[in-house]
């Protein structure tokens, strides 16, 4: 007996330097488990003089007589190459594409249960098997000639990277079959090509789902998208309803576009109402449940935010598992998720889609995804944004900007890779839509921050054409990510947060740059509750720790118990914000007076309940400091949550919120 093992190139690396390789055993020359049914190094036929050869040359009885052969690695440009094909004439406007096509014999395909097929290319590739296309690498999406730009350039050690791909083996058929696979440069001025393939057989065929069941929010609250991702065409069935009888409706489903998606919208939904969903796919079943948008007429809204998950998905997931348990302790968070881009490291590469996002052994990021609505603008590392758009199709209003409303919120999606200079359509398109929107909770949502601590720089344009309409119109949180920390920076009243902990490696902040209230290097993802008037924040860490909070009201919209508590009189007091606030065992409460005065300081619950006094009786003139040790008047401590310390001085009366957090 003969035993064979090879190595072949790592699937993918972790962060920690864990490297994962698959098998190959050969036992007296036969396949034991996998069967190379086209190796790596083989012989290709090869067209190489720039012309357009339309689709003809995918097909099996195509004559390819004529054309060169040479064994693989075939390209030109790295010194690496087995064997060299022309460039053209003109170093700077070199041929796009490079058309190689490959005979093999199969007998009895049918015993197959999976094929997995491992493409080198440089930059991008097509390929068809047997007249079919069964994978796409590196390229848009649409139709392909041969003046079509692969999506971006390849560089480093991706030259010699081998992408791996499950196909149907459905695909082969009984004799010979031909691989057709096209070859696309990123630019007519690039300096190489590489093509290498491997197409093995498996010993279990992939699963039928490519991307798990995710959702998106449309914008109408009586709307829920379903979308996901096949390996392969088949029809699916999506059942919903408000228990797992999933009685309320059922539809089938078929593919669109070119690369197995399928997606269906449940309407008619009642606002707030929980709903659980299924989707079948040949033989999988993928269940979750979601709950529809709240009432715009609302007084109580929440909502998650987060961003730049790119690169290291095992962090991510820590954070989507963190996620995960705040909603499952307060089931009004399972309702929104804002995320300010970066989603993945190269959105150009549907590889990185597959492998950072959409990962299944992700668990906690896919159940994540198919329980709330994930809402993103695009980052600088979605690149071109063609697959950003493939897999987040929003009603986008132009490019990719919109805006909608989610209870008493009103979120606007800033696309900043499309200008928002003065007089732009985006920029005039903002100020319309903000001088519009009727919703008392305003939020802006882009990538690049205006104000940050550190790693890259200030966005100026966000200062200098955002900022006056944040002003203008009452903007509550500026959302942003790019830096990967987080940050809160208060500016003229509006708050700009990075949040950019969501998988990225982190940067190290700076809390010293301008505006800055505080800076964490955590993992993490933040908190927004609304209540009538009142917005409370929280950042949380992928271990649950509160790293920050803060809490704010609208102007002119007084709370009701703040109301009862606030009366104009004709003694002149002012009482200033406590110190710090939030806080987490002690604060200190000052106010001033401008006469000798009787004095009540009191603290109250958000009920209106009176829970503790700090002072009664007379005090001079001048100002004046007492600490709150977050008690009551029995000693006990006061559970976290949002107070009102109020001042009576004669007939007058002031109070301020804060919020206690144990």
């Amino acid at each position: 007996m003969r035993i064979q093992f090879k190595l072949a190139s790592p699937l993918y690396t972790l962060p920690i330097g864990l490297t994962f390789f698959w098998l190959t055993i050969l036992t007296n020359g036969s396949a034991v488990g996998q069967i190379v049914l086209v190796p790596e190094g083989s012989a290709w036929k090869y067209l190489d003089d720039g012309s357009d050869q339309d689709t003809l040359w995918r097909q099996i009885g195509f004559d390819d007589d004529s054309w060169p052969e040479g064994h693989a690695q075939l390209g030109y440009g790295d010194g690496d190459e087995t064997s060299i094909v022309d460039q053209g004439p003109n170093s700077s406007n070199k041929f796009v594409t490079t058309y190689f096509r490959h005979r093999f014999n199969v007998n009895k395909p049918s015993q197959y249960v999976g094929l997995m097929l491992r493409l080198l290319r440089d930059d991008g590739g097509v390929v068809y098997l047997n007249g079919s296309e069964v994978v796409r690498s590196n390229m848009p999406i649409g139709t392909i000639n041969y003046l079509t730009l692969a999506m971006s350039a390849v560089a480093g050690s991706n030259e010699d990277t081998f992408y791996q791909f499950f196909i149907d083996p459905r695909s082969l058929i009984d004799g010979e079959n031909v691989l057709a696979v096209e070859i696309h440069q990123a630019s007519v001025s690039s300096s190489d090509i590489s093509f290498d393939l491997e197409l093995v057989t498996t010993t279990e065929r992939p699963g039928i789902t490519r991307k798990a069941p995710y959702l998106i929010y449309t914008g109408k609250n009586t709307e829920m998208q379903v979308l996901w991702q096949l390996n392969s065409t088949a029809d699916c069935t999506i059942e919903w309803g408000t228990d797992i009888s999933y009685s309320l409706g059922s539809e089938q489903t078929s593919e669109y576009g070119n690369d197995h998606q399928h997606t269906y919208t449940i309407r008619d939904l009642t606002p707030s109402m929980k709903y659980y969903y299924r989707v079948v796919a040949e033989t999988e079943t993928h269940k979750a449940s979601f709950i529809a948008a709240p009432d715009g007429n609302t007084d109580e809204t929440k909502f998650i935010a987060y961003g730049d998950t790119r690169s290291y998905p095992v962090f991510h997931d820590e954070v989507a598992g963190a996620i995960i348990d705040a909603y499952s302790t307060d089931e009004a968070f399972q309702s929104l998720i804002i995320s300010v881009g970066d989603i993945v490291n190269d959105g150009d590469y549907e590889e990185d889609w597959d492998n950072q996002f959409f990962d299944p052994s992700y668990s906690g990021i896919q159940t994540m995804l198919a329980s709330i609505p994930y809402q993103a603008c695009m980052g600088n590392h979605e690149g071109s944004g063609k697959l950003f758009t493939k897999y987040f199709p929003y009603p986008f209003v132009s490019d990719r900007y919109w805006s909608f409303n989610y209870g008493a919120a009103h979120f606007v999606i800033i696309d900043q890779y499309t200008s928002y200079e003065p007089n732009s359509p985006q920029l005039v398109w903002i100020e319309n839509d903000l001088a519009a929107t009727t919703q008392p909770f305003k939020f802006l949502i882009l990538h690049e921050p205006g104000w940050s601590s550190g790693g890259h720089d200030n966005n100026r344009s966000v200062q200098n054409y955002i900022q006056p309409l944040c002003e203008q119109y009452q903007i509550i949180i500026v959302f942003a990510g790019h830096n990967h920390y987080y940050a809160r920076a208060e500016v003229n009243g509006v708050q700009h947060v990075t949040t950019g902990g969501g998988g990225a490696p982190l940067y190290d902040p700076n809390p010293g740059f301008p505006n800055i209230v505080t800076a964490k290097k955590e993992y993490h993802f933040c908190k927004v509750e609304m209540d009538s008037s009142l917005l409370t924040f929280t950042a949380i860490s992928s271990d649950g720790s509160v790293i920050d909070a803060f809490v704010t009201e609208l102007v002119d919209a007084p709370t009701s118990v703040e109301a009862a508590l606030r009366v104009e009189g004709s003694v002149h007091c002012d009482l200033h914000k406590n110190y710090p606030n939030p806080f987490n065992s002690t604060t200190t409460i000052s106010f001033s007076t401008y006469e000798p005065s009787y004095v009540e300081l009191s603290i109250y619950n958000i009920k209106g309940d009176k829970i503790k006094t700090l002072k009664r009786g007379e005090l001079r003139a001048g100002d004046h400091y007492f600490i709150w040790n977050g008690k009551d008047e029995d000693d006990q401590n006061a559970s976290s949550g949002v107070y009102i310390s109020r001042l009576q001085v004669g007939d007058m009366m002031q109070s301020k919120k804060m919020l206690l957090i144990n």
